[in-house]
């Protein structure tokens, strides 16, 4: 039909997506997606990269005319479309939605401090997901994230069942559980989302810093950076060692800065400690995210020690 009508735009849903390609190949134009609900910033990013340039979401009832203007403000604002233009990647089936980094952040003792100035120094247009395991019963954890969310304008939620991660976003591990990030499929879109995990850890802490980073080395591999905090014990290390196996970086915080080392000179004497730094300039790391290098090489002997 394209090919014999020549439209100037197709409207397509979610289950086109897979005929995008083929509609390319016969008549390249714009494309406006009908959505069921408001896509991630991380799906339209993708989409837009076959020539998709906005979407329209289902018509709620009593707002009949605010729906139409809508549309037909998209309909007039369709881009034109070179015929001779390419996609810039293969389109496949399932369409991959996900933030170009994790930041994985894991303290204990001493750790809310930490956190709380590490929060604040981060700029407004945060280049990953922020996610953070601090040692805490439940109760504690909901006034900790009141007070992040006084610190940065960025959104600061405590993780959830089935919430999908974003760029720009900080999300808390819940008191006392486990929280772990999934890979999942929403019809054409894969997307990594929280869960919660009820398997015993080692390290007996909840939230468990190593349950969290192996998760996000699993599902992320090098996009994945691993931050321990201040804290007692050794809870982050084999966190570190599985984010460095999948060709993460680790950074840990300095004796100077933290509070208590024991936690950040566990990983360093297991050897999985890309860098030491002082709290001002892990924040740095984290807000230079986007320009950093992503690691091409997978574990290698211990980099690091301490006496």
């Amino acid at each position: 039909m394209a090919r014999r009508l020549r439209p100037t735009l197709v409207i397509l849903d979610e289950h086109d997506l897979p005929d995008l390609e083929r509609l390319h190949r016969q008549h390249a134009c714009p494309v406006l997606f009908y959505a069921a609900g408001t896509p991630l910033p991380g799906m339209m990013r993708e989409a837009a990269r076959w020539g998709i340039y906005d979407y329209i979401v289902p018509l709620k009832l009593g707002a009949e005319q605010a729906f139409r203007l809508a549309v037909l403000q998209q309909l007039r604002g369709a881009p034109t479309m070179s015929r001779t233009a390419t996609f810039s990647s293969p389109l496949r089936h399932v369409v991959s939605a996900q933030p170009q980094n994790l930041t994985v952040i894991g303290a204990s003792t001493g750790g809310i401090m930490a956190v709380e100035q590490l929060v604040h120094a981060l700029r407004p247009a945060l280049p990953c997901t922020l996610l953070i395991a601090v040692h805490l019963p439940a109760h504690f954890a909901i006034s900790f994230v009141k007070r992040l969310q006084r610190l940065t304008p960025l959104p600061v939620k405590i993780g959830t069942v089935g919430m999908p991660l974003e760029e720009g976003q900080i999300i808390i591990a819940p008191g006392g559980q486990n929280m772990v990030i999934k890979s999942v499929q929403r019809g054409p879109w894969r997307v990594w989302q929280i869960d919660l995990s009820s398997k015993p850890n080692l390290s007996a802490d909840d939230p468990s810093i190593d349950v969290l980073m192996r998760s996000a080395a699993k599902v992320a591999g090098p996009q994945v950076l691993g931050i321990v905090l201040t804290g007692l014990g050794h809870d982050g290390t084999l966190g570190a060692q599985a984010i460095r196996a999948q060709g993460g970086r680790v950074i840990v915080q300095s004796q100077e800065s933290a509070a208590v080392f024991s936690m950040p000179g566990s990983v360093i004497r297991a050897g999985y400690a890309n860098d030491v730094l002082p709290l001002e300039q892990i924040a740095e790391v984290i807000n230079q995210r986007a320009t950093l290098p992503v690691p091409a090489v997978r574990f290698s002997p211990p980099l690091a020690t301490v006496s």
